[in-house]
């Protein structure tokens, strides 16, 4: 007999007995209850993470898209050296007073070293020029699209790998001039090739800008890297070291000669340490190298890279 109480104005059912009354075991009953919580919970749970999924799914799409069309505004005026250089001479007459004559810097950001730059597409850099940032001290620029392109072309010649940049002069000339008459691969070493006291340089061409390659050739002693100050060292028994310091303490000092070896010596037995106060390498290519000597050693550095994309026949082979 079933029976009902009324309380607070709600029916009150009495409890179901049925699972008592089945050939099913109880423990098979409670196994699929449990099973079917935890189904319930899992939906519950991939429910949200599934449209999450979808919607990520969407944005990615429609963000990739938006990347394509960025991607498609192309500089038409990229790599071309005259519009570098009337680019060169527009952001002189324009930029210069924040950002430097060669984009050093100075009230407005440093260009010529700029990773944020090296990532922006060219659109964004076109109308950063066109329209300005709102809010800071960058204005807007009257100029056409094409005097703007120019500015472009001549601000990723500042900050753009050698490696990506054209550059005029002979590469195979050049080669042979390095590893020949400038004598600049006997301190040099190219993809296992020439000298032990300068840095090696099998990767250069993605590490500098063309503007870096010229500057550390004409002007050595403008950025002198640690670890390649030349150095005289004077031992005990009378011996002399010379070479660069590779590393130096209160209690030894690192030294690797010309040939190639590394001495290890204890401050103890050393009498004398003498530093060169100027940079190893030549401050007078300018005048030295043979006409178009320096285009061309320089486009021959600028195919230096240890990409994958880069030509075999770019790579050194003295």
């Amino acid at each position: 007999m079933s029976i009902e109480v009324e309380i607070s104005g709600r029916e009150r059912r009495p409890p179901d007995r049925s699972i008592y009354h089945t050939n099913v075991p109880l423990h098979d009953h409670y196994q699929r209850s449990e099973q079917m919580s935890l189904a319930r919970r899992l939906d519950a749970i991939l429910s949200p993470l599934t449209r999450m999924s979808v919607l990520s799914f969407f944005v990615a799409v429609a963000l990739a898209q938006s990347n394509q069309h960025i991607s498609r505004v192309k500089n038409p005026l990229a790599g071309r050296p005259e519009a570098i250089e009337g680019g060169k001479k527009r952001f002189r007459e324009a930029c210069a007073v924040c950002h430097g004559g060669d984009g050093e810097g100075g009230r407005g950001p440093n260009l010529a070293e700029s990773g944020h730059l090296r990532e922006m597409t060219d659109d964004q850099l076109f109308n950063t020029i066109h329209s300005g940032i709102p809010g800071t001290n960058m204005p807007s620029f009257p100029m056409t699209a094409s005097q703007i392109w120019e500015v472009v072309a001549f601000v990723r010649a500042l900050s753009m790998p050698a490696f990506l940049m054209p550059v005029h002069g002979d590469a195979e000339s050049g080669r042979k001039l390095f590893f020949g008459e400038s004598g600049c691969g006997a301190c040099h070493m190219i993809a296992g090739h020439g000298g032990f006291l300068g840095p090696d340089l099998t990767n250069i061409g993605a590490l500098r800008t063309v503007a870096q390659l010229r500057q550390s050739i004409l002007e050595p002693n403008m950025r002198r890297l640690f670890g390649f100050a030349g150095v005289t060292v004077l031992l005990k028994d009378r011996s002399k070291i010379e070479g660069v310091a590779k590393n130096i303490s209160n209690y030894s000092i690192q030294v690797l000669d010309a040939e190639g070896k590394l001495h290890l010596l204890d401050r103890s037995d050393v009498t004398q340490i003498d530093f060169q106060k100027e940079s190893l390498m030549s401050a007078n290519y300018k005048r030295t190298l043979p006409p178009h000597g320096l285009d061309n050693i320089l486009a021959f550095l600028s195919k230096q890279s240890v990409r994958s994309n880069a030509r075999p026949d770019d790579r050194a082979n003295p």
